[in-house]
């Protein structure tokens, strides 16, 4: 059914490829999915960092309002929108043609992050491996290759001062140039890193290894089609809450562990004043849950068209939120044993970002008396776990907005399985960049500049002022409520934020980004003038496919203009699964063309729709369409 071409009253529907779309086959798979894709690695490593720095337990007030003001309304109704087109990408945009770049863009943000996504799990495959030795654990020794400053694990820093041997070795040296073997072992035994981004130097096997067993379980995990993926998020999506739990049980066992504790939600009111604490609780919602990416549409256009999604987009809610509150609790319990043990501060053992995965908690755990590998082993098992779950949605969700897109390119006899793999190799081929000796640079670049910060921002911000003004807010709640029941405080509720929170708040947060805004640097080197431009450069192809895609769609209807102005969908809209009508004209009559008869008469003449039924009117009613009309 070409709805940007031509408007439903002049045409009769067609039978097209939207007969033939898959669903989910139970009716939480949907649920379990989002749980799988969403809550992942910044839960773990993003959100305690940031709750420690931002005043504690203040931090959540700023949260919970980013949460119910911008997460939870632009969660649904992206979900919402899938599932109402039963379509993702552009095509789920045709809900007002002006706005399909809106899908354009997600297309492109969907390929930055399934290209460097994956790395992050190829370095958890790499440690997860490196934990399976009758040895120590690699990251707790000092190797040859480390140089003279690296500090044994068994020393602090205060043996140095001490006079210790280790510090004979080069005493011109201060003790703040020595280096501790775990981050050593994240430096040069994982990343090779190299001194700036001019020395890219050469792929390095293990990683390329890594990298190629990770896009392998991707592939095998998602090539049968979402209804098996739907299961498999089942087991990678409960698996790590388990672990978790077992991790958070050991922690809190450990002495030291409750100042670990203190340290983390120890409130400081007086943050609330400063811009940063609410510019970090909302990139944070925006990260966690994925808003903007363009999947969201992608896994509620596989939802039964009564599904109810607004449950799911609550629930979901709730436990990512929860995740990433419990994660900072297993995180600084541990780190607050490290600190004892080590007679140092809290601070001093916190990392930021990465680092807090592959440095300071690997080598908290190694610290345990017993256990320490079965529990490192667990840890990066459950961190692969949280990640490959994200990737797999990634991955799919790129590899159905492109077939929804084109959909005349892929009308083959295993057209998907076609496309995966050549996404699969392209991705993998493009990604060994990331594994070069400056591919921590590149990695960088392409997280901060293509699917964080003011990129999502603006889709976010574009996507509510589009329903609420263009489409129209209240016309789009007709339309979610021909889908599922929803009550008359959530009504107001989600209309209150399309309209006025959600706009207010991205704004918000994008003045305080942009005043904020600083190079980006790794450690204390800074990026050249060039990576800045590669970095814009990525940005903007996504921020640019909105006004481009606007300015096509102008071009193409330059002669019935209306059709890019006025809505394409109806009030008589036709059900993308059934081929009928799904909703009366409020108050009057439907469309109706010449000799066929009306398509439907007045609501009062026929009696309410039962919404209930897969294939409401026809089933009631036995009508029969003219193709005709």
């Amino acid at each position: 059914m070409k709805n940007n071409e031509k408007s439903l009253d002049n045409v009769a529907p067609t039978k097209v490829d939207r007969e033939g779309r898959e669903t989910w086959s139970g009716r939480f798979d949907c649920l379990m999915t989002l749980i799988g894709f969403s809550v992942g690695l910044g839960n773990i490593w993003r959100f305690p960092y940031l709750c420690f720095k931002n005043g504690g337990g203040v931090f959540l007030i700023p949260y919970c309002i980013a949460l119910f003001g911008v997460g939870v309304p632009l969660l649904f109704l992206q979900i919402a929108l899938g599932q109402f087109m039963s379509r993702s990408g552009p095509d789920a945009w045709n809900l007002y043609p002006l706005s399909k770049g809106l899908g354009v863009a997600s297309i492109f943000i969907q390929f930055y992050v399934s290209l460097y996504y994956i790395v992050i799990i190829a370095w958890i495959i790499f440690y997860f491996y490196s934990t399976l030795t009758f040895d120590d654990l690699p990251w707790t020794t000092c190797l040859d290759s480390y140089g003279p400053l690296c500090l044994d694990n068994t020393l602090s820093p205060s043996a140095i001062s001490n006079g210790s041997s280790s510090a004979a070795v080069v005493p011109e040296v201060s003790a703040g140039d020595y280096k501790e073997p775990a981050e050593l072992f994240w430096t040069k035994g994982v990343l090779g890193l190299s001194d700036s981004m001019e020395e890219v130097g050469s792929v390095q096997g293990h990683m390329a290894l890594s990298l190629l067993v990770a896009w392998i379980i991707v592939y095998v995990c998602i090539i049968r089609g979402i209804k098996w993926t739907g299961k498999i998020v089942w087991f990678t999506g409960l698996i790590p809450y388990a672990m978790l739990l077992i991790l958070l049980i050991r922690a809190l066992t450990l002495e030291g562990a409750w100042n670990g504790v203190k340290f983390y939600l120890n409130p400081d009111f007086s943050k609330l004043s400063e811009g940063s604490v609410w510019l970090d609780a909302g990139t944070q919602i925006l990260f966690s849950m994925a808003l903007g990416e363009g999947t969201l549409p992608t896994l509620g256009s596989y939802n039964k068209f009564h599904h109810n999604s607004l449950r799911d987009s609550f629930v979901y809610s709730i436990v990512n939120c929860l995740t990433s509150f419990i994660g900072g609790f297993c995180i600084f319990a541990t780190l607050g044993y490290m600190a004892h043990e080590r007679n140092v501060d809290i601070a001093s053992v916190t990392a930021k970002g990465p680092g807090l995965t592959f440095i300071a908690y690997p080598k908290a755990l190694s610290l345990l008396p017993f256990g320490a590998k079965v529990l490192s082993a667990l840890f990066f098992l459950m961190m692969l776990f949280l990640g490959l779950d994200s990737e797999f949605v990634a991955v799919e969700g790129l590899t159905c907005q492109i077939m929804d897109t084109v959909p005349n390119l892929f009308r083959f006899r295993f057209a998907r399985q076609f496309l995966l793999t050549f996404l699969s190799i392209l991705c993998y081929s493009v990604g060994l960049i990331f594994t070069t000796n400056a591919g921590m640079y590149f990695f960088q670049i392409l997280d901060f500049y293509s699917a964080s910060g003011f990129v999502v921002l603006f889709l976010c911000f574009y996507q509510a002022i589009t329903i609420a003004y263009l489409y129209g807010g209240r016309r789009f709640m007709d339309d979610i409520e021909a889908m599922m029941s929803i009550r008359r405080g959530l009504k107001f509720y989600l209309l209150f934020c399309w309209y006025f929170a959600t706009p207010f708040i991205c704004v918000f947060i994008f003045v305080i980004y942009w005043f904020k805004f600083a190079p980006l640097k790794y450690e204390d080197y800074t990026y050249p003038t060039w990576s800045s431009l590669m970095g814009w450069t990525i940005a903007l192809s996504s921020c640019l496919a909105v006004p481009v895609t606007a300015l096509y769609q102008l071009y193409k209807f330059r002669h019935n203009t209306s059709l890019v102005s006025t809505a394409v969908l109806r009030d008589h809209q036709i059900h993308p699964k059934t081929r009928m009508p799904y909703r009366l004209a409020p108050g009057g009559g439907g469309a109706s063309c010449n000799g066929c008869g009306p398509l439907h008469g007045e609501q009062n003449s026929l009696g309410p729709i039962d919404f209930t039924a897969e294939d409401p009117l026809q089933k009631k009613w036995h009508i029969e369409m003219s193709t005709k009309c």
